[in-house]
């Protein structure tokens, strides 16, 4: 997991953009909708559902397993926040406005994602886009193997 530090700014633009998504669809900005926001816009983490769900649970307005799905088909369909399957049994998501394209690499035993980014493999894509008769409108790269060092790794106790 990458944990960038995220600007006030960009939180605040995210928030703006959610915000006009709702207004647009017909769809009631609550008090619960704009506090799951402001938790995803915060960090730069991929999260799942039941994580954010267990940081969110001592929120006194308590929001069921439920309405964070439903915030989260949502805020998707915005084109806010991005889904992945890293080949477990749960989805991964994480916010998108404001940050760089980029691949993934998963640890199958201990699920550490590294971020990268290979200008190398983005001229491959075009290449066999072009000499195929496709225009690239977007991609995901999920590359999945093990840590090298298992046993030393950090990561091995988190979720």
């Amino acid at each position: 997991m990458q944990n960038d530090p995220i600007s006030a700014e960009d939180t605040k633009k995210e928030m703006l953009a959610f915000e006009e998504y709702l207004k647009e669809k017909g769809l009631k900005i609550t008090n619960q909708r704009l506090l799951v926001a402001q938790k995803i816009f915060s960090s730069h983490n991929h999260f799942t559902a039941e994580g954010l769900l267990d940081e969110l649970k001592d929120n006194k307005d308590r929001i069921s397993k439920a309405t964070i799905y439903r915030i989260l088909a949502i805020m998707v369909e915005a084109g806010l926040l991005e889904e992945h399957d890293f080949g477990k049994d749960y989805k991964y998501y994480e916010h998108i406005i404001g940050h760089e394209h980029h691949d993934h690499i998963i640890c199958m035993q201990c699920g550490r994602i590294v971020e990268f980014i290979d200008e190398r493999i983005e001229e491959l894509q075009n290449k066999a886009a072009s000499e195929n008769g496709f225009t690239i409108t977007g991609h995901s790269l999920n590359i999945f193997g093990n840590c090298l060092n298992f046993a030393n790794c950090e990561h091995k106790t988190k979720k």
